[in-house]
């Protein structure tokens, strides 16, 4: 037989063999698949785009090298059907969004530090507020491309050692879009400096998670949410996406797990409703949100959602609660502590303000064994010190509310 073939054969036994192997951990497996299905590019902060029109363009300057660099190979990685991009140790500066197609592994080694750029250097090129959005560079420009979860899907961003994305309070600035997606995965990245934005905006997703992340220092707008989770809806005009069908699809089984979030104003939430759309299964686990200035955690229309093990603390300042829901149905939400609120948990009947007020009123729904897990939460320097549950429309009388006291530590 000859003997490049013979060689062909054991390096893909070999490879097989790995990839099948049971004693391997299930995210070495993960990388495995995705880098056999497409290309693997390292790149570092001196790094060049390949493409030569790039190269050339009058809009590619010393502030929008990263830019063209990073959009060049996501270009190519759509036309592999995905692949894995490893950013080395260093300072990457991004004045504009980069288009992420499916099937993408993005790796930020140990010291990578990912800031927002505001100037291009270029008259022809504005910056944009994002940094990443989830959807394929050639569909990025075209209207009404993605409804339901049928945009980019298997695209995980992993941050390894001590990673940072710093949106150096760009004024509505973002770091992550993501919309109309399946099986998103962000893990270890430190988030930092927002204003008047999100760092993650994430609708219509599904199985999708944001995990031992952290988010810090927040300006302008303080009920912008570190963690924005809204529908893709013309009408509330919270996503102005223009691929996006705006079909009012809610996000479906997210989870945020082991997350950081201090000095901002809210952690997680939704602040426009569709109606008759409902955020299912979503799952907010074992995080601590230290000193926010409103409610820390915003639901509306969230259905079987689980609030457990946070650690959720205020300032004491204002009116405000550590979780607050309207619309919500069947909760899930024990083992929680809550510090320094006005009060500790509230739901009530709300409708819309403004864009979106269209939308009927919604109210609440809840099990008995919602009520179970509410009992077990404990509270700690809070005016009310107990969950509030108030079943009409600003009527807040107390004969047309449940009281549930919370245990004090």
């Amino acid at each position: 037989m000859n003997k490049k073939w013979i060689q062909f054969i054991t390096g893909a036994a070999l490879v097989t063999g790995l990839l099948a192997a049971p004693g391997l951990p299930e995210s070495v497996q993960q990388v495995k698949q995705v880098e056999a299905k497409g290309k693997t590019y390292t790149i570092t902060p001196k790094s060049k785009p390949k493409k030569k029109n790039y190269l050339k363009s009058n809009k590619y300057t010393k502030y929008t090298k990263n830019y063209y660099t990073l959009r060049d190979r996501l270009e190519s990685l759509e036309k592999s059907k995905g692949g894995t991009i490893i950013f080395k140790k260093g300072t990457y500066t991004y004045t504009n969004a980069v288009f992420v197609p499916s099937n993408v592994k993005i790796i930020f080694q140990d010291g990578v530090v990912i800031k927002k750029g505001s100037k291009t250097g270029a008259r022809s090129l504005k910056p944009s507020t994002s940094i990443f959005q989830l959807v394929k560079p050639s569909k990025s420009k075209k209207k009404k491309v993605y409804g339901k979860y049928n945009g980019t899907k298997n695209v995980t961003f992993e941050g390894q050692g001590n990673v940072t994305i710093d949106l150096k309070y760009f004024n509505k600035g973002i770091a992550i879009i993501a919309g109309h997606n399946k099986n998103i995965k962000i893990n270890n990245i430190k988030f930092r400096n927002m204003k008047n934005g999100h760092f993650i905006e994430m609708d219509a997703n599904q199985n999708s998670s944001v995990t031992n992340c952290s988010f810090s220092n927040a300006k302008g707008d303080m009920v912008k949410e570190a963690i924005n989770l809204d529908t893709p809806d013309k009408a509330t005009k919270g996503w102005s996406q223009p691929w996006s069908k705006y079909d009012k699809t809610p996000n479906m089984n997210v989870t945020i797990d082991r997350c950081y979030f201090s000095n901002m104003g809210r952690s997680i939430g939704t602040h426009k409703y569709s109606g008759g759309k409902y955020h299912t299964n979503i799952t907010i686990s074992n995080c601590t949100m230290k000193g926010m200035k409103k409610d820390a955690i915003r639901m509306m229309n969230w259905k079987s959602a689980k609030i457990t093990g946070n650690v959720i603390s205020g300032t004491k300042k204002g009116n405000y609660r550590a979780i607050l829901g309207s619309g919500v149905y069947y909760p899930v939400i024990k083992d929680n502590k809550l510090v320094n609120f006005d009060r500790a948990i509230q739901f009530m009947a709300w409708k819309n303000k403004g864009p979106g007020s269209g939308y009927k009123t919604i109210y609440n729904k809840f099990s008995d064994y919602s009520y179970q897990c509410l009992k077990q939460n404990q509270c700690s320097g809070v005016r009310e010190n107990f969950v509030r549950i108030n079943w009409r429309y600003n009527d807040f009388a107390t004969k047309h509310s449940k009281t549930i006291y919370l245990e004090t530590f």
